[in-house]
């Protein structure tokens, strides 16, 4: 899927690897103005920015930041705005998973996913719905939720939490559409992402499960429906699956409640 992204200025966190990175190089390579590359790995993130500026010329800018940190992240709409003036498509794709009991007595485990995999998304949408909504200019919002979102995995019952928080974020926000703000999320299944590879589920011998492996779709074919997303102009509070049975459809939900 080539899509034109001249003139266009994106913010993606989780940009220094897996889908982010996919998506950030396509960007490059169909001439996007500016990319804001976040992510914590400061090194792979340096060497995605460089590859991107070999690419096309001063595209790319990287940033290390907690997508988590207020602070951290303002920092990064400050610095996308003062490089390139402007803001049009922001991802919030930075995830990472913890399977583990409820009863688990180490906090800091599924605190940090809901802090990364909920909390980060939610920043990053509220900083871009402010930017948009002093401008006028409108733009994207695409973060990255997952089939866990939306089908209950009783191994990783926060991720999934935080999955389906970042789901209901995205459907209450369809109504921004009249005020050309769009917000959809793409929820793949597993995915040859290190995610994947660093995935708690492996088995005695170190490997995924089949029922895993049987479920893994291409990064490419995730970036595809990222793209959709973006560029769908009917595509508002969207709802956007990938499976391997399906490839890439829209989750069919019911309408929003009037209250």
């Amino acid at each position: 899927m080539a899509i034109d992204y001249s003139g266009q200025v994106a913010i993606v966190t989780g940009a220094a690897s897996g889908f982010g990175r996919e998506l950030v190089t396509r960007m490059a390579k169909q001439q996007a103005r500016g990319i804001i590359l976040v992510d914590i790995q400061e090194h792979a993130g340096q060497t995605v920015e460089k590859e991107l500026n070999a690419i096309r010329q001063g595209c790319a800018k990287f940033i290390r930041a907690d997508v988590a940190s207020p602070k951290d992240m303002k920092h990064v709409f400050a610095t996308a705005k003062s490089l390139y003036g402007s803001i049009n498509i922001v991802v919030p794709n930075a995830g990472i998973t913890e399977a583990m009991p409820m009863e688990d007595d180490d906090d800091d485990k599924w605190i940090k996913v809901v802090d990364i995999d909920l909390t980060g998304v939610v920043l990053a949408t509220r900083l871009a719905l402010s930017e948009w909504k002093k401008s006028g200019m409108g733009g994207v919002i695409v973060p990255t939720a997952s089939l866990a979102g939306l089908y209950p995995q009783a191994g990783s019952p926060v991720y999934c939490a935080a999955k389906a928080g970042v789901v209901m974020l995205v459907r209450s926000l369809e109504g921004l559409k009249t005020q050309g703000i769009r917000v959809n999320a793409v929820c793949p299944s597993f995915s040859p992402t290190p995610l994947l590879s660093s995935n708690p589920r492996k088995d005695s011998n170190g490997q995924i499960p089949k029922f895993v492996q049987d479920r893994i779709v291409p990064i490419s074919l995730v970036v595809d429906a990222f793209e959709k997303a973006i560029k769908d102009e009917s595509l508002a509070g969207a709802i956007i699956r990938i499976t391997p049975e399906f490839g890439i459809d829209l989750y069919k939900q019911r309408k929003q409640a009037k209250i």
